[in-house]
């Protein structure tokens, strides 16, 4: 059966909605609970390599450098002569010739207690963790504006037309989550989900 042309705008955008738009219930798990804040935070300062193990790994090694020595080399070479003269007989001349080798090892057993670049690396501790408490304070902004708009759109008329502003909305926050987390709203959901109900968590895309 030949549909009408004028039947064809009408569908395209019917089929956008339905693959767009799930049915919002007030009773989802809320995109502010502690699990989903939690693991989304989590999730975006380890994508964004703003963990605070990089520099406690810097400070350890730092420590540990004490015990490697510096070391020294020093080679000398000595030439040396020495005559003799004996009586009815001619001169005698010996000729010595001598290397010396000095290896010296020096330990800075003092940084054990404190080295010069643990300065530099809480320097660097301080600007990461406000690089991460901004990263937080981002992800939960859309979390908070992805929970609202779920709060919204569960209060819509359900006999309403679709709001299509509201879906492109909800597009765009889930994507910038997924772009921050790297896995989807759905596996975040899944963690305040009740058991059984949450959704399959996605794979990682770091």
């Amino acid at each position: 059966m030949t549909l009408p042309s004028r039947w064809l705008p009408g569908l395209l955008a019917a089929l956008l909605v339905a693959l767009l738009a799930s049915p919002a219930s007030a009773d989802e798990p809320s995109w502010l609970s502690s699990p989903v804040v939690w693991e989304a935070t989590r999730r975006a300062v380890l994508r964004a390599g703003l963990d605070d193990a990089p520099v406690r790994s810097l400070a350890r090694r730092a420590r540990a450098a004490a015990w490697l020595p510096e070391v020294s080399l020093h080679a000398a070479r000595g030439l040396g002569a020495n005559s003799t003269l004996v009586t009815n007989a001619s001169d005698r001349l010996a000729i010595a010739e001598s290397l010396t080798l000095d290896v010296r090892l020096r330990f800075d057993l003092d940084r054990l207690l404190f080295d010069s670049q643990e300065v530099t690396l809480l320097r660097l501790a301080d600007q990461r963790a406000e690089q991460r408490l901004a990263l937080e304070r981002g992800v939960i902004d859309l979390l908070a504006r992805r929970e609202a708009l779920r709060l919204r759109m569960a209060a819509a008329d359900p006999e309403a037309p679709p709001d299509i502003d509201a879906i492109v909305e909800r597009a765009r926050l889930e994507a910038s989550l997924e772009l921050l987390t790297g896995v989807s709203g759905a596996a975040l959901l899944a963690l305040a989900a009740p058991r059984g109900q949450g959704a399959t968590p996605s794979a990682d895309r770091r």
